[in-house]
């Protein structure tokens, strides 16, 4: 029996569609009731006997903060995938971060050392590797720095990493993996979803900022075989490409047959923004759309070097511009 946790999620979802198309059998934890149709939207994806597959799925509902329902989610488990985890750069939600993406992991890791999981795959972020003094590419073996300007986000994953390698020295097989920004179909407006669902709307400018793409497909791919092929006391970073923001913005406009974005923001005008929406969110009580850590990342050039996981699997990524392709069509035939 295979765990997923983060099984109502982008990569969740599209990691338990794949283990069911494999014959796997496979128990699914789930937080929210509603968000579990995010998990079916996705094998729709993969087969037209949706409910097929879709039944076959034991869910459980737990949640990583509620130690009670890990336990009970884990019996009879030989393998975990934990994919659940927050993602946000808001700093109102500095402190639910570190519960779910800290806290959540370290309760997960100790659980799965007391019921003596055979193997656990913990999905982590590129957000916890920082380029080193005279390197132009991060790679597994940059180290984390700590510094004023991390985010809360990447230091709530860094400490959920730091409790993976925990369980490792403490004698679970354990693999980690440094997903950059991932792509695909599903759970609209989440996340990565987020930027598709605004780009087919409304985007009023773009960034000159660069970060890595990869597609959840591959992900979920690399995933299984490093777990297959017990590549357990590593780490491997998981990317496709290295583009700027525009690029891809670009593309998603032209597949959606929308104007180009054409207003180039800058530091200056990104802050000023930032300032605004501070005075708009303080007046009408609702969540701030800018903040520091959103400016810093959309600003941020950053670039990851995928060598170990092409070398060690032989595995070759999907094109960024091929998954773009295919999850604006997936997006538009949903609408």
């Amino acid at each position: 029996m295979i765990l997923i946790t983060g099984a109502t999620g982008l990569l969740g979802g599209h990691l338990t569609a794949t283990l069911l198309m494999q014959g796997k059998k496979v128990r699914a934890m789930y937080r929210n009731m509603e968000k579990i149709k995010n998990t079916r939207e996705i094998i729709s994806f993969y087969t037209s006997e949706v409910e097929k597959y879709f039944s076959q799925i034991e869910w459980v509902e737990g949640d990583v903060t509620d130690v009670f329902s890990i336990e009970e989610a884990m019996n009879g488990v030989e393998e975990v995938y934990h994919c659940a985890g927050m993602v946000s750069f808001h700093e109102s939600d500095s402190k639910q971060l570190h519960k779910i993406n800290g806290e959540g992991t370290a309760n997960v890791v100790n659980i799965a050392l007391e019921k003596k999981i055979k193997k656990f795959c913990h999905v982590s972020s590129v957000a916890t590797l920082q380029v080193q003094a005279n390197k132009t590419y991060i790679d597994e073996l940059s180290v984390w720095k700590t510094a004023s300007g991390n985010s809360s986000y990447a230091i709530s994953k860094y400490r959920g990493e730091f409790e993976a390698w925990r369980g490792l020295s403490e004698g679970m097989n354990v693999v980690v993996v440094n997903p950059s920004l991932v792509m695909g179909a599903g759970c609209w407006g989440q996340s990565s979803g987020e930027l598709i669902t605004r780009a087919y709307k409304w985007l009023p400018f773009y960034t000159e900022g660069v970060t890595g793409y990869v597609d959840v497909k591959d992900v979920v791919s690399c995933m299984i075989r490093l777990m297959d092929e017990n590549k357990f006391g590593e780490r491997y970073i998981l990317n496709a490409e290295n583009v700027s923001f525009l690029e891809v913005i670009s593309q998603l406009r032209k597949n959606f047959n929308k104007p180009p974005v054409r207003l180039k923001a800058g530091s200056f005008i990104m802050h000023s923004a930032r300032y605004a929406d501070a005075l708009v969110s303080f007046v009408s009580g609702k969540k701030r759309m800018v903040t520091k850590d959103i400016i810093t990342s959309a600003l941020a050039r950053n670039y990851y070097d995928n060598s170990k996981i092409c070398r060690e699997l032989n595995y070759v990524f999907s094109p960024i511009q091929n998954t773009l392709d295919s999850v604006c069509k997936t997006y538009v035939s949903s609408l």
